[in-house]
């Protein structure tokens, strides 16, 4: 019980706090891999957007200053495709300050024409929130222990 009890203050206390309004933020970094993709450039805008919106996320400026990490890898376009089309992959890791490797809490890849841009970024920020909820409830029920030594 101990345990469980310590994982969730260290969880808890990795996001930051807003003193202005006593809110909690998870802090999460996108890396994103799309110089050559103008696409993916405006996906990648619009996810960090979307974690500026959030009332439980917020933008972390560097990798060291996250706890969730987001990496957005975008293929280069066809001459047919640049500028309406973008491929990407992505990964949604968790902090790891115990390894050398994040813990990955999912990945995909997919597809996001021009015109849907706020539609993908937005189901890209709702798969990291999703995925910090199973990872509340995994550090909750014991299922998944990553502060243990």
């Amino acid at each position: 019980m101990f345990k469980k009890l310590f994982c969730l203050v260290l969880c808890a206390s990795a996001a930051t706090v807003n003193a202005q309004e006593g809110k909690s933020y998870l802090p999460v970094y996108l890396h994103s891999q799309c110089d050559n993709d103008s696409v993916g450039q405006r996906i990648a805008y619009k996810i960090r957007e979307g974690l500026r919106r959030s009332s439980s996320m917020k933008v972390a400026d560097s990798y060291g200053e996250s706890v969730i990490q987001m990496s957005l890898v975008c293929l280069d376009p066809s001459a047919g495709d640049n500028g309406t089309v973008s491929r990407y992959s992505y990964s949604i890791t968790f902090l790891n300050n115990k390894g050398h490797y994040d813990y990955q809490l999912t990945h995909g890849v997919g597809n996001c024409g021009t015109r849907r841009v706020d539609e993908c970024a937005d189901g890209l920020v709702a798969d990291i929130d999703s995925e910090v909820g199973k990872l509340k409830q995994r550090i909750g029920d014991g299922s998944f222990k990553p502060f243990d030594p």
